[in-house]
């Protein structure tokens, strides 16, 4: 059967409550996901992808109050570049408060967060009280693809759902990543938002 995220909340948010892991389309890849505070999903994302604990996992949020939920480390610089470029795509790394899983953070003290421009997401994650996983879906190693049929050929049986969504090219590109675990801006990948949109907001690239 073939779901289409507008039409499909309700059974997204009951897979996902459930401890399920959905293929998700995001505003840039399709997404992985999982609820985060379900240490068996996360586990069962990492097995999927084959990816090793150490890379931690990125995660999607409904509004900025998330960043203060799940971060020690919300600056004016952060706050600068939510309001400019949020929900969008952009990912921001900041230091995890204890409760967040080892699995998301990796080898790092880390939690990697972004609110999506969807509204559909964002929806599902108001309802479900929590972040979700945004890892691309891919196996590690294998680029992510926008291809339902290769959807479903590579995790078809992997994954309790997927969900097809409507994407134009520029969607075909990951979020810029930026760290500012240090309290300073590091850029980690250039994506969608580059680094002179990032320097003409006003903020001081390095």
């Amino acid at each position: 059967m073939e779901f289409s995220l507008d039409k499909s909340k309700n059974i997204v948010v009951n897979v996902l409550s459930k401890g399920g892991v959905v293929v998700l389309p995001t505003d840039t890849i399709y997404a992985l996901s999982c609820v985060i505070s379900n240490e068996n999903s996360l586990n069962k994302i990492l097995a999927i992808k084959g990816r090793d604990i150490s890379k931690g996992i990125p995660v999607l949020v409904p509004n900025k109050n998330y960043f203060y939920k799940y971060s020690n480390n919300v600056n004016k610089m952060c706050e600068k570049l939510i309001e400019t470029f949020l929900p969008g795509a952009l990912t921001l790394i900041m230091k995890k408060k204890s409760f967040i899983s080892n699995i998301i953070s990796g080898d790092s003290d880390n939690i990697a967060l972004r609110i999506p421009n969807s509204k559909n997401l964002i929806k599902i994650m108001n309802i479900l009280n929590s972040g979700i996983t945004g890892t691309s879906a891919n196996i590690s190693g294998k680029t992510h693809s926008l291809l339902k049929e290769e959807l479903v050929n590579d995790l078809g049986d992997k994954v309790d759902m997927i969900v097809f969504g409507e994407y134009t090219e520029k969607n075909n590109n990951p979020s810029t990543i930026l760290d500012l675990s240090n309290n300073k801006l590091e850029i980690i990948r250039e994506g969608v938002i580059t680094i002179s949109d990032i320097k003409n907001a006003g903020i001081k690239v390095d």
